[in-house]
């Protein structure tokens, strides 16, 4: 990956309405620029802002002049913030323009009247409108408040709060501030900010924060009635420690952010999310920033369209592509537009705004993961696709510090929260949402010479090896498709550490040639291809960490593995063709992840699991008597077992490894699939046993299938003479996880659930099914037994005479 950029590199937002009360302190320039910005461009800065401020009320009288030195303000402002300085001439001209005002305006002094000519959009869309009026009414309620209002980076936070700006102004028109925060944030900086906009001229001659914030205190708690608009927060803060009394009932607090944590953390009594624009409004909008004259030609208006969805209801972006498209009449410019797009080739500004979310996380290790979570994702992020991530960032080395994987999990999980809390990922009905946009804008932070990505673009080739440089490090080449990797190509990259072919469905054959040159590769991913054996040249791979063949149905033969000797993890699921472990994996022992599950292989050959003495995760259709004894770092395991010992067997070694995840069956059905029934993090499946008892310390028990404290599913199937499933006892104290319980063709079975009930406890069962079970009493539940299933959610009987609906 490349070298994450520093915020102070990236220039701020400077979106702040025309005649807001603001003062902007010059930022850092940036590296490698103009030279920079020197102390005349400063002096005049606060010459313009003083003007400013000090003449708002005579606008109407001079507004052509006055709109012409405000425009010159800002761009002095952003000038200062990108490290360059104007010409002398052009500071002649402005400083000539502001001494013609000088001369026809009062001596400057501080007013209190505030401007209502703000240049403001017009908003779009019922609920853009009806939070706008939210917004409003929530800031003239009589109590103290703390108002959040958050969304991503150019969905329109600033343009929205402009209208309740003007609305609070003209209600209470001398008592609303409109605050730009500064990006390198400081409480010192803040205090500056707003002491700026308030009046109190003296905050700057006192030093000491505390001291500040107690004058600040002081000057606000004495206003009437007093609204500050906090705009662009990224980090949140104490009010106490900046010295703004939101607790007084006197004053309200607005804040803008990207970050739902922001709100969180800042203790906002409402919490109001921008969303992106819907497609009608999103088309209004573009027609509108377009300009064009008429209607739009059909061919035109589709390609139009395509573009909108690339935008995905961002209004910045939209803007910005229907302004570069203004005057565009051929219908083939608007085809390469969208091309350009597609293929990540463009770059838009709204990716600088969005880069500022990124630059924002820091931490260079979650900045990492982001990155490459963008080159692996699609743009809705699934629990699973959550953990594909999670398992992707540990094939990569991106978390560290754990030798467990639940350390690692841990780590992962804290990551993505960090990602979707700084707005990065946006929630949405079960899922993680990711922006188009923003994964463009990662693809252009990443795009360089190390990085080939051309993921979903159809291709039916491998790109030509030209692209094959020897600078090379991550090749992303999933989604295609590619149908074959031909003799004559050899790539010559010597610093290559990632292949992704994932998803290539046509991919049937690699020629041996292909991987010859590839001796960096540590990560090589063909899962979801067409492949039918792997070349012997990948036997020679000996830098490879991680084998990805998931889901290759058709594979069915693997070379010698033995040369491999930094292998960690090698993931064969649902390679339903293949019968035979490769040669060779007795070697392996690095080996931390091993997946047969949906393999025709059954067991290893004899002796090998012994020597996987590093193995923490294991999934294979069958361990053998005595297996588990050798999996003394096992956190996670997924198998079958023949008989109630060996069951109890891994029950105890479930226990002593604390597993966080398992899926352990016991005498299961021939053919019977690993992953059937409903999905939890630590399952049971017995199938014809007739006893079954808990069990906290895993010892055996004669005849009796031990059950785990930690169990939170229970599935018991053709256990014809067990009368009930378990005593109430168990559910409250021993079995304190379990949350299911299955049952199905259990002929004998009498009650779920029998025993005295507890006394005030409850438990935390929430699904109970009961399937072609005969005997059932008529009720499976009284209305005494309901009252400890508080947490019951759903009970599915099936096929069971007798049991009363």
């Amino acid at each position: 990956m490349p070298r994450p950029l520093n915020a102070e590199e990236e220039a701020p937002n400077t979106e702040v309405p025309q005649g807001a009360r603001t003062h902007v302190a010059p930022a850092k320039s940036q590296r490698g620029t103009c030279r920079l910005a020197n102390a005349d461009m400063t002096s005049l800065k606060r010459k313009l802002e003083e003007l400013i401020r000090s003449h708002q009320a005579d606008m109407n009288k001079l507004k052509s002049k006055w709109m012409r030195i405000e425009e010159q303000y800002w761009s002095v402002v952003q000038a200062i913030r990108e490290g360059i300085s104007f010409p002398p001439e052009k500071v002649a001209e402005v400083e000539g323009l502001s001494k013609e005002l000088e001369q026809i305006l009062p001596v400057p002094g501080r007013s209190s009247k505030t401007s209502h000519l703000v240049t403001i959009e017009e908003l779009l869309g019922k609920d853009t409108r009806r939070k706008v009026k939210e917004m409003f009414y929530t800031m003239l309620r009589n109590e103290f408040f703390i108002l959040g209002v958050y969304g991503m980076g150019g969905v329109g936070k600033t343009a929205i709060l402009r209208h309740v700006y003007i609305s609070l102004l003209d209600f209470l028109p001398s008592y609303v501030f409109w605050i730009a925060v500064p990006q390198d944030f400081s409480v010192y900086a803040l205090q500056e900010e707003i002491a700026n906009a308030v009046g109190l001229d003296n905050l700057s001659n006192e030093k000491d924060a505390k001291r500040r914030a107690g004058l600040l205190y002081g000057h606000l708690n004495a206003k009437k009635a007093c609204i500050l608009i906090l705009d662009g927060l990224w980090k949140p803060f104490e009010v106490k420690d900046v010295g703004i009394p939101v607790e007084t009932g006197k004053l309200k607090l607005i804040v803008t952010t990207r970050s739902p944590d922001v709100c969180r953390m800042m203790l906002c009594q409402k919490q109001i999310k921008i969303e992106l624009l819907d497609m009608e409004d999103s088309w209004r909008l573009f027609l509108k920033k377009l300009c064009f004259a008429g209607e739009l030609p059909r061919e035109v208006e589709q390609i139009a369209r395509s573009l909108l969805d690339r935008c995905c209801g961002l209004p910045l972006g939209i803007i910005e592509i229907a302004t570069r498209m203004r005057g565009v009449k051929k219908e083939r410019e608007w085809r390469d537009m969208l091309g350009n797009l597609e293929e990540s080739r463009m770059e838009l500004d709204v990716f600088k705004r969005l880069q500022l979310s990124y630059l924002n996380l820091g931490d260079e290790q979650v900045q990492q993961c982001f990155l490459h979570s963008m080159l692996c994702s699609g743009n809705l992020l699934s629990e699973a696709d959550r953990e594909y991530l999670i398992e992707s960032f540990i094939e990569e080395g991106l978390l560290g510090g754990s030798a467990t994987r639940q350390g690692l999990y841990d780590q992962g999980n804290d990551i993505l929260d960090k990602i979707e809390g700084a707005g990065l990922l946006d929630p949405e009905k079960g899922h993680r949402y990711l922006h188009p946009l923003t994964r463009d804008m990662a693809l252009h932070v990443v795009r360089s010479t190390t990085h080939m990505v051309k993921a979903y673009m159809g291709l039916k080739e491998i790109p030509e090896e030209v692209f094959w440089t020897d600078r090379l490090e991550k090749v992303f080449l999933q989604g295609n498709k590619i149908e074959e990797m031909p003799y004559n190509v050899s790539p010559n990259c010597p610093k290559l550490t990632r292949l992704s072919l994932y998803n290539n469905s046509t991919l049937g054959d690699i020629h041996e040639s292909f991987f010859r040159h590839l001796k960096g590769l540590t990560v090589l991913d063909l899962g979801r291809t067409g492949i039918t054996k792997l070349p012997d040249s990948i036997s020679q791979l000996e830098s490879l960490e991680a084998l990805l063949l998931q889901s290759c149905f058709a594979l069915r033969f693997i070379p010698y593995v033995g040369k491999l000797g930094s292998l960690r993890k090698l993931d064969l699921k649902g390679c339903e063709s293949l019968e035979e472990v490769p040669e060779g994996m007795e070697m392996l022992a690095n080996l931390r992840y091993l997946a047969l599950d949906g393999t025709e292989i059954e067991t290893l050959p004899e002796g090998v699991l012994g020597k996987l003495v590093n193995l923490q995760y294991l999934a294979i259709k069958k361990l053998r008597a005595g297996e588990e004894v050798k999996l003394p770092k096992v956190e996670e395991l997924h198998c079958s077992v023949s008989n109630v010992e060996t069951f109890n067997a891994c029950v105890g070694s479930l226990e002593r490894n604390s597993c966080q995840r398992y899926r352990l069956m016991m005498g299961a059905p021939e053919n019977f699939s690993l992953w059937c029934g409903r999905k939890s993090e630590r399952s049971l499946l017995i199938d014809s046993c007739d006893h079954i008892a808990a069990s906290i310390d895993g010892t055996s028990g004669d005849r009796y299938a031990l059950l785990p404290e930690s169990v939170q599913s229970l599935e018991l199937s053709r256990c014809h003479e067990m009368k009930r499933v378990m005593e109430w006892e168990w559910l409250t104290t021993l079995l304190p996880n379990l949350k299911e319980i299955i049952t199905k063709s259990c002929e004998n079975l009498e009650e779920i659930i029998r025993g005295p009930l507890p006394s005030g406890a409850t438990c935390r069962l929430t699904y109970l099914e009961v399937n072609c079970c005969n005997n059932m009493k008529r009720a499976l539940l009284t209305q005494d037994m309901v009252l400890h299933l508080p947490f019951l959610q759903e009970i599915l009987v099936k096929d069971c005479k007798g049991i009363e609906s």
